[in-house]
């Protein structure tokens, strides 16, 4: 096949097994065998990541890429400059495609070749509490951000799609975000100031199992308040709008934590608003300490 009809990039760094099994799943896609590929770029893992292609050769290609570690944004560039299909697809090693995924956002891209097709995400660890708050969490951004799925307003990185000579245009991931965090956000912000559609296709569906504790959730909702500050300062210096509506969101924020636990044993309720606070806590800290550094 002279073109490839897609190309799924996946960037890891020291997960190895969560590759193999998101491998998989990208195996029993629908789309027909050999009319995409996958590119996973090792980030800087230690030891370094091998693979057996052969497991997935009857179903697609794989390029696997090693490199020094510069961040995820970095990684997916590296993808894309090593990728051949006409339609870019991101997804995430601890992410697992359910079989019609990238039917699905392929025939989103034929509908729409301008835009940003963003799909939908759930919680594959349902007895990991931490794992469930975050996926709330998800859920109520896009809840509040993306009501019109015609004109969306962001989509997560681990399940995007975009034609390959759109997301050369828009410039890509900003690299200069050297940690998983927000990088999205300013992605797709840029891809919004440059007047182009984001499209959520609620069908194209993943299942996420990133496994978390206390000190894992925090860490991570800490690291996103780092990347919200480097995320304003991009918006600041092009001039693409101010924190109006992140606060309308916080502002709305209590009413939709309630909707989404309402129905839960009071114990869960407890549990998830408790995470739910040291969210919003722990997401300030890393803001406050980003901005601290900065000056």
């Amino acid at each position: 096949m002279d073109q490839l009809l897609a190309s799924v990039v996946i960037p890891t760094r020291n997960r190895p097994q969560a590759v193999v099994r998101c491998l998989d799943a990208l195996a029993a896609q629908t789309l027909p065998p050999g009319s995409f590929e996958v590119i996973v770029v090792d980030d800087g893992g230690e030891p370094v990541l091998t693979l057996d292609a052969a497991r997935w050769s009857s179903r697609f290609a794989i390029k696997l890429i090693h490199q020094q570690n510069t961040g995820p944004a970095g990684a997916r560039q590296r993808g894309v400059a090593e990728a051949r299909g006409e339609f870019l697809v991101f997804t995430d090693d601890d992410c697992l495609p359910t079989p019609t995924w990238l039917e699905e956002l392929v025939a989103a891209l034929g509908d729409k070749p301008e835009a940003m097709v963003g799909g939908s995400t759930f919680n594959g660890l349902k007895n990991d509490p931490f794992a469930e708050a975050s996926q709330l969490i998800l859920e109520m951004v896009y809840q509040h951000f993306n009501r019109d799925p015609e004109k969306s307003y962001f989509f997560a990185s681990n399940n995007i799609a975009l034609r390959r000579d759109r997301y050369l245009a828009s410039g890509g991931f900003d690299s200069d975000f050297e940690s998983p965090a927000a990088e999205d956000r300013e992605f797709c912000d840029r891809w919004r100031m440059q007047r182009r559609p984001l499209v959520w296709r609620k069908n194209a569906l993943i299942e996420h199992r990133h496994a978390q504790n206390f000190s894992g959730f925090c860490r991570l909702h800490f690291r996103y308040g780092q990347g919200a500050f480097l995320y304003q300062a991009k918006r600041k210096e092009r001039a693409s709008g101010s924190m109006a509506g992140d606060i309308a969101f916080h502002r709305n924020l209590p009413k939709l934590a309630f909707e989404k636990v309402q129905s839960r044993h009071w114990s869960e309720r407890f549990s998830l608003m408790t995470s739910f606070l040291i969210w919003q806590l722990m997401n300030t800290a890393g803001f406050f300490w980003a901005l601290f550094r900065s000056r």
